[in-house]
């Protein structure tokens, strides 16, 4: 047996660990300045993503914290997309109209679709109004007297059954249905619809938007933006009213760096022992529960290696195997 020299050298190398919760992105930020909506967004959209987008529990809660010492009516990105007119068929925008008198007014804050009175112009109702229809087929439009249908009802029977609810493209075309119109029908569904409530980032809107009570009511006409009141519900408002609002920001990170010591032989590879430290710190983490929040990368060295080679070292002595020749 003979003894050979082992020795054992000791590195240095730089964790970067960044602490976030990995369940979401962004965060909220209340601006205590008093803006009008317009001015709100342009704000956010400048200085952090957009005005807040609230929807779920968890975001909702994140909101109520931050207003907890300002209960009042607080901008949020919701608004109601009142210039987006467009047809049923292929989403065709609208070309010609024939509005009534103060058509379209949104009375209510609810009125999203279109009908032909019988006094042959348009006017903006409620969408769950029962109405005759009025479809497009390859022959031309198509009189459905029975049964009365809401928009939505009336969409799908025309598109099961012909093509697709109407669109009136000319002054001709607006007369002709009204000459079908035999029993002076003063509600014909058309295939005009609009986009109601949007978020400014456009988000996807929920079905389940916490409105107040009797809200929206579009009581003054044109209360097409909306904001978080006293009580922690959604209201319409005059997009000229001045409140504090919400931004949307990216979520802010904790980043620590750790200097980590190790001890391995001196002809280690650099990526194995970076790779091999760096998977048992995570199963450490994982071991209390943090892991799922935690990402970790390597600072590499001016050199390009992760690990640098310390002066102090640490020698021993071990048994080796006889030499074979």
């Amino acid at each position: 047996m003979e003894q050979r020299l082992m020795h054992l050298v000791l590195f240095s190398g730089f964790l970067s660990v960044i602490l976030c919760d990995s369940r979401r992105l962004t965060e909220y930020v209340l601006i205590q300045e008093y803006k009008t909506w317009n001015e709100a967004r342009n704000f956010c959209q400048k200085n952090y993503i957009d005005l807040a987008t609230v929807q779920t529990d968890e975001q909702w809660s994140e909101i109520n914290k931050l207003r907890a010492k300002y209960l009042s009516d607080t901008w949020i990105g919701l608004y109601d997309d009142v210039n987006s007119w467009r047809w049923s068929f292929h989403d065709e925008h609208l070309t010609y109209a024939r509005w009534d008198k103060y058509q379209p007014d949104n009375y209510g804050g609810d009125q999203d679709c279109v009908i032909l009175h019988s006094n042959g112009y348009w006017r903006d109702k409620g969408c769950d109004l029962k109405c005759v229809v009025v479809c497009q087929s390859d022959q031309g439009p198509v009189l459905v007297t029975h049964p009365l249908m809401s928009w939505k009802q009336a969409q799908h029977f025309c598109r099961e059954n012909f093509i697709d609810l109407y669109t009136v493209k000319n002054e001709s075309e607006n007369q002709r249905l009204r000459m079908m119109n035999h029993n002076d029908e003063s509600c014909i569904w058309i295939g005009l619809f609009r986009d109601s409530w949007k978020w400014s980032d456009q988000t996807n809107t929920s079905s389940s938007l916490r409105w107040a009570e009797k809200q929206p009511d579009n009581s003054f006409g044109s209360e097409i933006c909306a904001a978080v009141d006293e009580d922690g519900w959604i209201a319409d408002e005059l997009c000229s009213e001045m409140f504090f609002f919400f931004c949307k920001s990216p979520l802010r990170v904790r980043r620590q760096i750790l200097r980590l010591e190790v001890k391995a032989g001196d002809n280690v590879a650099d990526q194995v022992t970076a790779d091999a430290v760096l998977k048992e710190v995570q199963k450490k983490l994982r071991e209390q529960g943090m892991a799922a929040d935690v990402n970790f990368s390597w600072q590499e060295q001016p050199n390009g290696t992760v690990f640098q080679k310390l002066n102090k070292q640490h020698y021993r002595w071990t048994k080796g195997e006889d030499d074979i020749h």
